[in-house]
């Protein structure tokens, strides 16, 4: 009959097996969403972590986010970033950490190379996933001892075979291990903190750079200011007593006598100033040769060293039988001058200035200017052979100079493959020693390429405990 139940069609029932192959397909299809669905987190936390990176204000933003960051995307409890420390040869935590402490981080300290044989090398073995981290051999106990630490990940962060430092997340929430799938993703996030550690030590050096340009063109400015003002006072010192000799035919011998020496010192003075600019020129460019040659130096510093200058005394402290040296001796002539004149302008009138010599080991003899004035303010010590430096208190600017002797000083000595250096006491004195190689021939000398550089070694103030 119609509408009978039988003539309804019926849906033919699935067999297992191919019920088992829907399912199992349906399963995978979830687990392939499910995994695509994690790396487009992982992609979007990457696109949001180095997005971050160019808004982050400073190193310390950096160090936050960048642990922080690291942490969340992994579900770890703790972050923390490391950075290499050239002088330690260490990789040095850095504040702030995620989950730790400013005092954790700081306590921070692991070797690149491990410290011991067995020891995990960050340099050569790259990245490490520990989830027993206390028991871990190749890590440091001091280093997983002092902040607890149970289970573990660090990626190095490098440039080229270079390690800048490691990126490292510890402790999962929950307790639950690390999977190396885990790890991919850190090293991937270390991959994005190299552009921003690298990023950042950039902007700071040109931070630094432009410091230094801006304090260079204050004292290119002020050096043009000294110069001109220099060069002023003997030209109209000429101009006067040339129109006087002219003007005044009937002047007695001895008055035109003393005029045209006035003319001759004041043209020496400029002749002076011109040759001091040039020397300088060609030091930096590398075009100054050294004409080397034996100096015996006692009866060389008797010549060299201006003596009876008035008001004044000029005492010399030489050895007998003092060794011969290979110098060029017009070059150390001037930086003796340079010295000596210093002392006696910086000096009260009636005080002396002292000279003196002797042997440091077999290779160096050490030259020094001792003078009893006005010293020099520790914190403008370490600026005092840069090009145009003066030191700058009331009553050293009171006294003339261009800030280019003491920098012509040290391109020679440095041309010797020597070291100059100053140790001064405010309102006690200085003493300006130089160290000459025994034969300047075969020393090492600084390229002129690096002639001005801010952090030349002899550019610093010497301290005590390092003389000979």
């Amino acid at each position: 009959m119609p509408g009978d139940v039988d003539d309804v069609q019926r849906a033919e029932p699935l067999q297992p097996t191919e019920l088992q192959i829907r399912v199992s397909r349906l399963l995978q299809e979830l687990a392939e969403r499910r995994v695509l669905q994690k790396k487009t987190s992982e992609l979007l936390g990457l696109y949001k972590m180095s997005w971050a990176f160019s808004l982050a204000g400073g190193a310390d933003a950096l160090y936050a986010h960048l642990s922080r960051h690291s942490a969340e995307m992994l579900k770890a409890e703790r972050g923390l970033v490391m950075l290499y420390d050239g002088e330690r040869r260490q990789l040095v935590g850095q504040v702030p950490g995620f989950g730790l402490t400013p005092e954790q981080v700081r306590r921070v300290r692991y070797s690149v190379d491990g410290e011991a044989d067995g020891r995990w090398n960050f340099r050569k073995n790259g990245p490490l996933l520990s989830n027993k981290a206390q028991a871990d051999t190749r890590l440091l106990p001091e280093f997983v001892g002092e902040l607890g630490l149970q289970s573990l990940m660090v990626a190095p962060i490098t440039r080229g075979p270079k390690i800048l430092g490691l990126l490292a997340v510890a402790d999962r929430v929950g307790r639950a291990p690390f999977a190396d799938e885990d790890l991919n993703l850190l090293i991937a996030l270390a991959g994005q903190a190299t552009i921003a550690v690298e990023n950042l030590r950039l902007h700071e050096e040109i931070k630094k750079a432009n410091l230094l340009l801006q304090e260079y063109d204050r004292l290119k400015s002020e050096f043009v200011g000294i110069v001109a003002h220099d060069f002023r006072r003997p030209l109209m010192a000429i101009r006067g007593f040339a129109e006087l000799v002219a003007e005044e035919p009937d002047l007695p011998p001895e008055t035109r006598l003393e005029f045209m020496r006035t003319v001759i010192n004041e043209t020496d003075h400029l002749a002076l100033l011109a040759n001091d600019t040039l020397l300088i020129t060609q030091i930096e460019t590398g075009q100054l040769s050294y004409n080397f040659r034996e100096v015996d130096v006692g009866p060389f510093l008797l010549e060299a060293v201006p003596l009876g200058l008035s008001d004044h005394s000029v005492l010399m402290d030489v050895p007998p039988n003092f060794p011969r040296i290979w110098a060029d001796p017009d070059r150390l002539r001037q930086v003796l001058n340079n010295l000596v004149s210093n002392g006696i302008k910086y000096s009260t009138a009636g005080s002396s200035v002292v000279v003196r010599v002797r042997e440091r080991g077999t290779q160096h003899i050490v030259i020094e200017v001792v003078d009893h004035g006005l010293g020099i303010p520790h914190e403008q010590v370490g600026k005092l052979f840069q090009k145009f430096a003066r030191v700058r208190t009331e009553d050293h600017l009171k006294v003339s100079g261009t800030g280019l002797g003491l920098y012509i000083s040290r391109l020679i000595v440095e041309g010797h493959g020597g070291q100059i250096w100053v140790e001064s006491e405010l309102g006690k004195g200085s003493t300006f020693g130089l160290a000459l190689p025994v034969d300047a021939r075969t020393a090492q000398r600084a390229p002129a390429a690096s002639a001005d550089r801010a952090d030349s070694p002899t550019a610093i103030e010497k301290k005590p405990a390092e003389r000979a």
